[in-house]
């Protein structure tokens, strides 16, 4: 005999009555969609805070991350520097469709802020704007011959870009657009630009199939291929030299010496990638460089050594201080004659150029070497790491004049 019991309560006393509306769900009014569309709005008004009203709260504040940089000569002997940093919001943003999965950067906002400073007291003297259709992907700052040039690859929604600017005003002298209608070469438009820094040229590909259309910077002269611009250069007997970094004749690739090759300065030019290769040996560096000598100027040996810049005065060189997967970096300047003006320690260089590959295995040589480089004018050296930001040094002595976190 099965018993039934009746439970009841007195009125108000229900402990299952909320005293609220009751949805089909049971849940109270505004629900998990209300609180989420809180947060929604909150995050919103966060990211256009940071976007809009601080950046106007602060201008004279350098934002974005590093992209690149020119050390700019002015006429009263001072230095500026244009700063070029990517102002989007980044974001990883993954899809996902019955049979296929992809990963990839995508941004809001997607642009370039421009910033002409004055490295001394970190002053922003100038600021520009640059607005894209997508990510920013590589992005040149070049100066030569009182003028600065911002060479953008193409990527995506974004059309290569060619912008030139007075180094002393700011002021864009030619765009895009204007740098094609001033070249027949590149009338049908551009479909993709890169520069090369070791010959200081820009070489374009065209909408009608054209590749390797080469505008030297030096010249400020457009050729019609790559090959009509080394023909030039063959024709270039002028005496030149070419500090080269060359491999120890032991044979171990770690060991690199500085080595001063002499000879027509067009072939040096021609032949600056394959010097390495021909300046250990006389009979082999005049095979290849027919009139060209080579010298080397110290014993000294430089572990893992790159030269990252070099002019008639001096050239300077990122090495690190021993072999392994623990290292520092060091920075050194070498004149003409072979001595050595000064050495960096790591202590008084960015931390993050530290090679340890026992916490992270990205901070090795090979994945951190192309994010460095090193620029010279003047009494002005100037290192900059992507992602980090900038360090001045005093040619002469190698003391540290500024750091500019970016």
């Amino acid at each position: 005999m099965t018993q039934q019991y009746n439970i009841s309560f007195p009125q108000g006393s229900n402990p299952y009555d909320t005293g609220q509306p009751i949805r089909r769900s049971g849940k109270p009014f505004l629900g998990c969609f209300g609180i989420i569309g809180f947060i929604v709005i909150g995050v919103i008004i966060i990211i256009a805070g940071y976007f809009f009203v601080y950046p106007a709260m602060t201008p004279n504040k350098i934002r974005g991350s590093l992209l690149d940089f020119a050390v700019v000569p002015q006429k009263d002997g001072s230095t500026r520097l244009w700063v070029l940093t990517d102002g989007s919001f980044n974001f990883i943003q993954t899809t996902k469709s019955p049979g296929s999965y992809s990963t990839g950067r995508k941004c809001y906002f997607c642009k370039t802020w421009m910033y002409v400073v004055d490295p001394i007291n970190q002053n922003v003297l100038n600021k520009t704007k640059t607005e894209y259709d997508d990510i920013i992907t590589t992005t040149n700052l070049v100066y030569c011959n009182g003028k600065v040039y911002q060479v953008t690859y193409g990527y995506g929604n974004n059309e290569p870009k060619m912008i030139t600017a007075n180094a002393e005003t700011g002021e864009v002298i030619m765009d895009t657009k204007e740098f094609i209608a001033k070249h027949s070469e590149l009338s049908s438009g551009l479909a993709d630009v890169r520069y090369n820094k070791d010959e200081n040229v820009i070489e374009f590909k065209t909408k009608d199939g054209k590749e390797n259309v080469t505008y030297s910077l030096d010249q400020e002269k457009m050729y019609p291929s790559y090959s009509d611009y080394r023909k030039m250069l063959d024709e270039d007997t002028s005496p030149g030299s070419e500090f080269v970094l060359a491999q120890e004749k032991s044979g171990s690739s770690s060991r690199k010496v500085l080595y001063l090759c002499k000879g027509p300065m067009g072939l040096l030019k021609e032949n600056r990638s394959s010097l390495d290769n021909y300046v250990t040996t006389e009979s082999t560096l005049e095979f290849f460089v027919k009139g060209a000598t080579g010298q080397k100027l110290s014993d000294k040996v430089y572990l893992e050594g790159i030269m990252y810049y070099q002019d008639k005065d001096c050239a300077i060189i990122i090495h690190v201080d021993q072999i392994g997967k623990v290292a520092d970096r060091m920075m050194t300047c070498i004149d003409n004659t072979g001595k050595e003006k000064w050495t960096i320690p790591q202590d008084d260089l960015f931390k993050q150029m530290k090679i340890n590959e026992n916490k992270d295995s990205f901070s090795s040589i090979f994945f951190t070497k192309d994010k460095i480089g090193v620029i010279r004018s003047g009494n002005l050296v100037v290192l900059k790491l992507q992602g980090e930001g900038i360090m001045g040094f005093d040619f002469n002595t190698g003391k540290k004049l500024f750091t500019m976190d970016i």
